[in-house]
């Protein structure tokens, strides 16, 4: 029960940070990207008979999130390190 309570003080206190962002207006692409972003699509499904360019994306993207997880990795070391009295 008392998780439940912490949990949903967390969710307002979350509710009552992101309401300024709720009064924006909804975004949308202007026609000219998004008519660039249709043709690189059909562009790439060109390609996509050759390579398979879905999993290229998604290969890229594993990268991608391993050498992010490797930097954030260094970032806390290096800071984890500059605190003294730690060795």
């Amino acid at each position: 029960m008392i998780v439940y309570y912490l949990i949903l003080i967390f969710l307002y206190l979350l509710g009552l940070i992101t309401a300024p962002l709720q009064l924006l207006p909804v975004a949308s692409l202007s026609v000219n990207l998004t008519g660039a972003l249709a043709s690189a699509g059909n562009y790439l499904a060109l390609f996509d008979i050759f390579l398979p360019v879905g999993t290229l994306f998604t290969v890229f993207g594993i990268v991608l999130a391993i050498e992010a997880a490797y930097f954030t990795y260094k970032a806390v070391r290096w800071v984890y390190n500059k605190i003294p009295g730690i060795t």
